[in-house]
């Protein structure tokens, strides 16, 4: 039988989605530009939900809001594929429908916490950088600038849409900046940092068939950033450990770009915790507001939003 011919945006050229990138307007179609980008290099992305998550465990503020939710310790699978759920339903639908009610229920989650605006920045910039470093170090085409931009745009008004007082630094040059001072500042361990990261190094273990779970934890944390490491309690890796797993990320991004219709990454473990599906306002946790809801979308200053994702309280 012959194989169905690949396609992407319904062409034979691989090239499609940079060509259609290449035609919008960063300014106003960054979501769009960030989807495109996503789905060029959606096998380099491997080991994207990782790295963010041991980040977010390695700055102890961060992982303290983490830590008293209780629900990486008692629900990790379903803590971190609500999480992919939420954030999906807004980058692929926006801030519409759906898309609109995993910000609120994003945004209703982070208001039972004081967290730091440095810490929102902090998780949008790791969105921003993480993705656009493995693209570059493992991807099967250049980076684009218009990417880099739009990736940036997209997750800074996220991270607005979701909690943050401020928007994400307005190049890319200066959110690399951030980041890596805030790693620097930071990143430090506690005990508390290494429990949460046990915890999901376990549950990436679950999900591996079984030849490769003895090997998982330790190749996945030797391509992590060296501060987060060290934050989480995580040995460095050996030369050796570094070298397999950079070979076997290279190896899996070669599957890039995935074809029109190839299988979401996350349905087969999405319908593990949620077999009879699900509604997006009772996916995450439901707590009491501790404070009044805001009546309207403002901007700082109390200023009406420039844009309809800038400044949003949902």
């Amino acid at each position: 039988m012959k194989r169905p011919e690949r396609r992407w945006l319904g062409e034979a050229d691989r090239y499609a989605r940079l060509r259609k990138i290449e035609s919008l307007d960063v300014t106003t179609d960054y979501r769009e530009i960030t989807l495109l980008f996503y789905g060029d290099f959606q096998s380099a992305m491997m080991a994207k939900a990782f790295n963010g998550f041991l980040m977010t465990y390695s700055g102890p503020r961060i992982s303290k809001v983490l830590h008293a939710s209780g629900e990486l310790e008692k629900r990790v699978a379903k803590r971190v594929i609500d999480t992919t759920i939420l954030a999906s339903k807004v980058l692929t639908e926006g801030f519409v429908g759906e898309g609109r009610d995993a910000a609120r229920r994003v945004n209703a989650m982070h208001k039972q916490y004081d967290i730091e605006t440095d810490d929102y920045l902090a998780v949008g910039i790791e969105e921003v950088v993480g993705s656009i470093e493995l693209a570059e170090r493992y991807g099967w085409r250049p980076v684009t600038d218009k990417e880099r931009e739009a990736v940036l745009r997209y997750y800074s008004h996220q991270t607005r849409a979701f909690g943050s007082p401020k928007p994400l630094p307005p190049t890319y040059a200066e959110a690399q900046a951030f980041f890596s001072n805030y790693l620097d500042t930071e990143a430090r361990y506690e005990p508390r940092n290494e429990a949460l990261a046990k915890v999901f190094i376990k549950f990436n273990r679950s999900l591996m068939p079984l030849w490769l779970r003895p090997v998982i934890g330790p190749l996945l944390s030797a391509q992590l950033d060296p501060r987060v490491a060290r934050a989480c309690g995580i040995r460095p890796g050996s030369r050796f450990m570094k070298s397999l797993a950079d070979f076997l990320l290279r190896r899996a991004a070669a599957a890039d770009p995935v074809p029109d219709g190839a299988p979401s990454q996350h349905e087969a473990l999405i319908r593990t915790v949620y077999p009879n599906g699900y509604k997006v306002s009772e996916v995450g946790t439901h707590v009491k507001p501790s404070g009044p809801e805001p009546a309207s979308a403002v901007g700082a200053g109390g200023q009406a939003a420039a844009h309809p994702m800038e400044g949003l309280v949902l």
